[in-house]
């Protein structure tokens, strides 16, 4: 974190706390308050997560600045429920900049808050190795962002979330994934993927439709690396073209400093969202198509179901 200097004069600290309680402060604020010392993405990112604080803030009706000890640890312990580890550590050094640069003490080293955050980071030591959770509000931000873009690019983007996200596709089904892949019924688009039939919101129908048109796309793979030129290519996407798809997500969303999306995020983040929503791991494993329920399991944080049903298909494995 670096070191920015703390506001002196009582008149302007007064106000600059005004409207930093009141939210929605512009980015201009930020780079005036961090002295230029940030890039464009990291003030993004500054202004995302004080917006998280204030929307916890306006809900509890506790004051955000200066935030209480007690309200900060409830904050940490509500958004570790749906959040992994790097997000609130993110969280939490945002918090502290704006406290200490308008000369508040900062509610984040107290000791009540450290050993929240520490006793967080050990249970949530087993998510390292997990792609970053891409979920509902992600893909609603990317669609208010870039829906109404004439770029070809930005058009397959956003339909690679939007299925990614509805259908929990891996990889390689994406990859697959034939020009005829969606079919428009009574009710709306559906996609085939292998023997399974996804049913799709309509605003993946929108997009698929928009996308066809466009592209031009009548045969062959429904999904193709786009050229510099705004060129389609003949060939469906590979594994590195749709990580570098996901890595522009978090981009555009202002979180690469945070976080880099994957090809698995959006299975990790549907998964989770579904399991909030009440579905059973059975319920989200068959939606999923997973052989076994341990990776839903794994992915909603039920480490007990977890490994009961890896054990299952361990002896599974040995009686075959």
């Amino acid at each position: 974190m670096k070191k920015i200097q703390a506001l002196t004069d009582p008149e302007e600290i007064k106000a600059s706390v005004t409207t930093f309680r009141k939210g929605d402060v512009s980015l201009e604020t930020w780079k005036s308050l961090t002295h230029g010392a940030y890039s464009h993405n990291s003030l993004l990112s500054f202004q995302n997560d004080w917006e998280t604080f204030l929307g916890f803030c306006r809900e509890h009706k506790v004051s955000p600045l200066p935030a209480a000890v007690t309200a900060v640890r409830r904050f940490v312990e509500q958004t570790a429920k749906t959040r992994k580890a790097a997000s609130i550590k993110r969280y939490i050094i945002t918090i502290s900049m704006i406290h200490r640069v308008h000369a508040h003490p900062d509610p984040t080293k107290h000791r009540e808050v450290r050993f929240t955050l520490n006793k967080l980071y050990r249970e949530k030591a087993d998510d390292a190795g997990q792609a970053t959770a891409f979920h509902l509000e992600h893909l609603n931000a990317l669609h208010e962002k870039l829906s109404d873009s004439d770029r070809l690019k930005d058009i397959r983007d956003l339909l690679i979330w939007t299925l990614c996200f509805e259908g929990m596709l891996k990889r390689s089904e994406l990859s697959a994934l034939s020009y005829d892949a969606p079919q428009k019924t009574d009710n709306g688009f559906v996609l085939h993927v292998g023997e399974h039939v996804i049913s799709l919101s309509e605003q993946a129908g929108d997009l698929i439709e928009r996308w066809l048109l466009v592209s031009g796309v009548a045969d062959g793979p429904l999904l193709r690396g786009i050229n510099k030129h705004e060129q389609l290519g003949d060939t469906p996407m590979d594994h590195s073209s749709i990580y570098r798809v996901f890595r522009r997500a978090a981009s555009e969303l202002g979180e690469e400093n945070a976080f880099t999306f994957s090809g698995q995020s959006p299975r990790v983040g549907a998964s989770q969202d579904l399991s909030q929503a009440g579905l059973s791991i059975k319920e989200i494993q068959q939606q999923g198509r997973w052989k076994s329920p341990a990776m839903p399991a794994q992915y909603v944080g039920n480490k007990q179901a977890r490994d009961e049903a890896m054990d299952k298909l361990k002896r599974k494995i040995e009686l075959d």
